[in-house]
């Protein structure tokens, strides 16, 4: 068995998803530990809420290549077929909650970080809550924006072993839709608050197909969530929404989506009440011609989900970035995850051979 497979069976046996009763302190625990005792780093622990810290090891103040990686999991889903916190190895594959997203990718990050010969100006961050609400990439970014100016940012929260090189954003809406009650027999007498949402979001998703990027693909809109109306004989009089927007443009923001949004709401006799931002995140985008000497190939990103590594490229004014690692995405957040055990013996190799050229 090799060492990042042993590694990556370890991780995955300590549960790491966030809820009442488990989140990342033992897997952080352990991950401290392991570069205190195997490493000659300087290791810190960066606390962020409720005992639930990041963990940051380098060799220098001056960290220009930044490994990044987040210790958390999403929960445990139905209709798995192994034990989801005992890894399990079936023939070329190993089963387990994480193995792909992404403690195959930290199980690299924490072996490379063992090396004796690292480059200067190196730094590890290990970061929780990326399932979550991005608390600790945002108390990462908090306490070390001017701390450090990395000129590059390499994040295992990949997969098959090919380079992302920019992901859309994460636009996330909350908000109530107001209209005009009246009874159902005369509904011309008031204005439906959940056709007047309907509409509008139609109208939004049209406004937001104009903005596309040759590499990013197309802005999507979800109407994720609406609710409203207490009873059949009564035109509903509000009515909540919640909207999930991934704009392939940095010209796309929460502001300009919420004031289309009014705009159109107004315009079909209704009015927008409570509107809450969530998520305001833009796409971000690293030129493949600044990666092309890696030898690596590219992932198709026009569909990609949104990777917070965004937060820092944009935070550090741009510098290169990317994510690549050994699992198999199709198979993260879901039943019978699993990495495939050939691509994660080559990780710790290739991630090698990324510092060295980029």
């Amino acid at each position: 068995m090799t060492k990042i497979l042993e590694l990556t069976k370890q991780l995955v046996s300590i549960p790491s998803w966030v809820d009442a009763n488990t989140n990342e302190i033992k897997i952080g625990e352990f991950i401290f530990k392991y570069l205190k005792n195997n490493t000659q780093l300087s290791v810190e622990k960066e606390m962020v809420v409720n005992g639930r810290f990041n963990i940051l090891a380098s060799n220098s103040q001056n960290i220009e290549t930044l490994i990044i990686g987040h210790i958390d999991t999403v929960g445990i889903n139905d209709n798995w077929n192994t034990n989801p916190t005992t890894a399990t190895v079936k023939g070329n594959k190993l089963y387990g909650r994480g193995t792909t997203d992404m403690k195959s990718g930290l199980a690299a990050m924490m072996l490379f970080s063992t090396k004796t010969d690292l480059p200067k100006n190196i730094g590890f961050l290990f970061y929780v809550d990326e399932e979550y609400n991005f608390a600790g990439i945002k108390q990462f970014m908090a306490d070390y924006s001017s701390k450090i100016k990395p000129k590059s940012i390499i994040s295992l929260d990949g997969s098959e072993l090919e380079i992302a090189n920019g992901c859309r954003g994460l636009i996330e809406i909350s908000a109530t839709i107001n209209g005009k009650s009246c009874h159902a027999a005369t509904p011309e007498n008031g204005v439906n608050a959940i056709e007047v949402a309907t509409k509008s979001v139609e109208k939004l998703k049209t406004f937001l197909s104009q903005f596309n990027d040759p590499e990013l693909g197309k802005t999507s809109l979800n109407l994720a969530s609406i609710s409203g109306g207490k009873s059949a004989n009564v035109v509903p009089d509000s009515c909540q929404i919640l909207l999930d927007i991934r704009p392939s443009s940095a010209q796309i923001n929460a502001q300009l989506v919420a004031n289309q949004l009014e705009k159109t709401i107004i315009e079909l006799g209704g009015s927008l009440g409570d509107l809450k931002i969530n998520f305001d995140f833009t796409s971000w985008l690293t030129p493949k011609s600044e990666l092309k000497k890696l030898g690596l190939d590219f992932k198709d990103i026009s569909t990609s989900g949104y990777i917070d590594i965004q937060m820092l490229w944009k935070l550090f004014d741009q510098p290169k970035c990317l994510t690549i690692g050994a699992g198999t995405q199709a198979t993260a957040h879901c039943s019978n995850e699993y990495v495939e055990i050939e691509k994660l013996n080559k990780l710790e190799q290739i991630l090698f051979d990324i510092i060295q050229k980029i």
